[in-house]
């Protein structure tokens, strides 16, 4: 007989995250993550995977988690982040037979992001460092330093508008800039012998310079085939904290990197013409001509929907390749068991075709765009999420993680159609935590649609394994986070949970939410609380209709955006007996000044908070406490800087002197991921507070059978 899920599972889950394809196809590089409860650390570890039998072994091990795994374009060797040298990440190169890994960087703010040059003799990288290489240079020299200098070196002095981000933590002045790394003489003399440690755990046969300087960030970037130039995604422009823009922009890279020893000036970033405002994720075609990257001109600040762009270099020339294809590209699926990124945009070998995630309707799927023709082709269908995937260089097969609501993702295999031809099937691989799923109960989700504001909408319900109790089960509404996100087709060790404590989990993807087209996300731009509260109430009228839950046992809960709709239904309705407010924007009049991110509300606002009160109050939670009779619990990070603490402290101070039940619970050293990413053991206290106070609050299963 099954058992039932409890909070402490979260240990043993394996959570399936990057993956990447031997160019040749013949293996896949997969990296697995556990959370350990004996050292309350996630420890990733790279697996390799055979395409042909599916045999699992192991890549790397040891006490340090390696991310990011990355084949040199011949296959030789597989790159990827660790902090084995260290606390910070840096770029290791091991063989692809194995062996021992060399560090490649010993930058002493750690390696972002990385991506190996097309002929695989140099490595380009970003770091957070000086704006200026003068300044790193001087802040690297050891030299003994006066009492003054010695007690002062914690003053902080903040001059930009955007200086710390959530999950960062503050940065200050530091800026993201590009590094690039040869590793010709290296690679040269070591492939052919078994590789190993230098005394510094650095070869000395490798060449680093610093590429670009100045007061600007680089987001992402990509190597142009021909080896000698960068594509940039940044903004050199003076208000670009402000106006949040990310422009295509394009860096030489110098062929003697030995002989260059200054950084290229600002105005060497070169903006490509008629490139969109917002751009993110640039790809090189295989012969150079194009460059792919979503994009869109910020019509409709954050809400705006990017499209798939191509620019041209022999033409000059830009344009939206999925012009009035109303999807929303890559994976908008929320989860909080998944590990890794989700890839962006990938080529086909021949350049006419290009593979990207699309998020529709509650599901993430791999899809082909045809860039002669603006054809969209999906190649996956069906309930399930598609979190991220990686192709062989001829693009004849695709390694796609893939995960289910019922099953945490596991790493599936699928030849490529070379034309408009039957979906192909997939072709399981890994069968990582089959001994758990063997051994718990889990509840499965039911899709079901209903009616509001004239739209079709998507929502689902979760009912425990467990008879009906009189009255029906007692249930809790969540609401995800965002707005700008989706609940998908993806398991949720929150919901299974709650489920298992014989509470009936309904939620949905009411107006805001992506994957419904952008009309239907930005209809509640600067006016939360409205239509996108009328399609929550929607949804839980219908799943009272059509399920046996109880209507006197109702609660509503979630987190960031969830959490302010959590707040903001029990300050407007008593339908809710109980409300769970996690993470939560509740005043976003402080929010301006407090989050990270706060005066991006000038834009979608309309004005500022000193120049209409009125306007910031009304679409805050806060001003409706003196309506709220609910039950409520707080949970909150006190590192959290997209939410800040203070709005916990607020709702809380407010509920508590009008003497509504409130408990307020806080996770130091914590920002705000702590639902996907907090430290162990503060995931599982978490979930137990979720859970305990919902049993509490709605009496779950008194009367059910078994429990008397």
């Amino acid at each position: 007989m099954k058992r039932k899920v409890t909070a402490e599972d979260i240990f043993r889950i394996a959570l399936v995250g990057d993956v990447a394809m031997h160019p040749g196809g013949g293996q896949v590089a997969v990296t697995v993550t556990r959370l350990n409860p004996e050292d309350n650390q996630y420890h990733t570890h790279i697996w390799m995977v055979s395409a042909s039998s599916g045999e699992v072994v192991p890549f790397t091990a040891g006490g340090k988690s390696e991310t990011r795994p990355a084949w040199s374009p011949d296959g030789r060797y597989l790159a990827f982040l660790s902090k084995r040298g260290g606390d910070t990440d840096q770029v290791y190169v091991m063989p692809a037979g194995g062996g021992e890994a060399v560090a490649v960087t010993r930058h002493p703010s750690g390696v972002e992001a990385f991506r190996w040059s097309p002929d695989g003799r140099r490595i380009a990288f970003v770091a957070r460092t000086s704006e200026w290489a003068r300044d790193e240079a001087a802040s690297a020299e050891e030299r003994e330093k006066s009492p003054r200098e010695r007690f002062t070196a914690d003053v902080k002095v903040i001059r930009r508008l955007q200086w710390r981000l959530d999950g960062i933590g503050e940065f200050g002045d530091r800026r993201r800039h590009l590094y690039v790394v040869d590793l010709a003489d290296l690679l040269a003399h070591r492939r052919h012998v078994v590789w190993s440690f230098d005394p510094d755990g650095q070869s000395p046969a490798i060449t680093t310079r610093r590429l670009t300087e100045g007061p600007f960030d680089i987001h992402d970037f990509d190597w142009m085939a021909d080896n000698r130039h960068l594509l940039v995604v940044t903004n050199r422009e003076p208000d670009a904290d402000r106006t949040l823009k990310q422009h295509l922009c394009r860096v030489p890279v110098p062929e003697d990197l030995a002989s260059f020893h200054a950084p290229h000036p600002p105005e060497a970033v070169e903006r490509l013409p008629g490139t969109p405002d917002w751009v993110e994720g640039p790809r090189c075609s295989p012969d150079g001509r194009h460059v792919a990257f979503y994009g869109h001109q910020m019509a409709h600040g954050w809400y705006t929907q990017a499209g798939v762009w191509l620019y041209d270099f022999e033409e000059g020339r830009c344009w939206c390749v999925t012009e009035g294809m109303d999807e929303a590209f890559g994976n908008e699926a929320l989860t909080d068991t998944r590990a890794g990124h989700s890839e962006g945009l990938m080529w086909a070998e021949h350049g006419r075709s290009l593979y990207t995630l699309v998020s529709r309707r509650g599901t993430v799927q791999l899809a082909r765009i045809d860039v002669r023709r603006g054809q969209l082709t999906f190649i996956t269908e069906g309930e399930h999420c598609v979190f991220t995937y990686a192709i062989n260089q001829k693009g004849s097969v695709a390694a796609i993680v893939r995960g289910t609501p019922v099953e945490p993702a596991n790493v599936f295999l699928m030849d490529l159609p070379a034309g408009e031809e039957e979906r192909p099937a997939l072709r399981r691989l890994t069968h990582w935590n089959h001994d758990w799923l063997a051994e718990v109960d889990l509840a499965v989700p039911q899709r079901f649609r209903f009616s509001s504001g004239g739209l079709d909408l998507d929502g689902w319900v979760m009912l425990p394994n467990t008879p009906p109790p009189p009255g029906g089960y007692p249930a809790v509404v969540q609401v995800h986070g965002g707005p700008m996100a989706m609940y998908a087709d993806t398991f949720f060790l929150e919901f299974q949970l709650i489920a298992a404590s014989g509470i009936a989990v309904v939620y949905s993807n009411p107006r805001g939410s992506r994957g419904y087209g952008e009309a239907f996300c930005r209809s509640i731009r600067g006016a939360w609380g409205t239509l996108d509260f009328e399609d929550v109430e929607a949804c839980a009228d219908a799943a009272l209709a059509r399920f046996p839950l109880s209507r006197e046992r109702l609660a509503i809960a979630g987190g960031s955006y969830g959490g302010f709709m959590a707040a903001w239904a029990v300050g407007h309705t008593n339908r809710y007996k109980a409300a769970v407010v996690m993470r939560a924007c509740v005043n976003e009049y402080s929010m301006f000044g407090t989050c990270d991110l706060g005066y991006a509300d000038l834009d979608d606002l309309g004005c500022a908070p000193w120049e209409d009160p009125n306007r910031y109050l009304a679409m805050s939670p806060l001003a409706f406490a003196d309506r709220i009779e609910a039950e409520v619990l707080i949970l909150h990070s006190e590192n959290d800087l997209r939410c800040p603490i203070e709005q916990a402290e607020q709702l809380y101070t407010a509920l508590r002197v009008r003497g509504v039940p409130v408990e307020f619970v806080r996770f130091p050293n914590e920002s705000h991921g702590l639902s996907r990413n907090g430290q162990p053991w503060h995931r599982v206290v978490r979930l137990e507070k979720i859970q305990s106070f919902l049993e509490r609050a709605l009496q779950a299963g008194a009367e059910a059978p078994g429990n008397r």
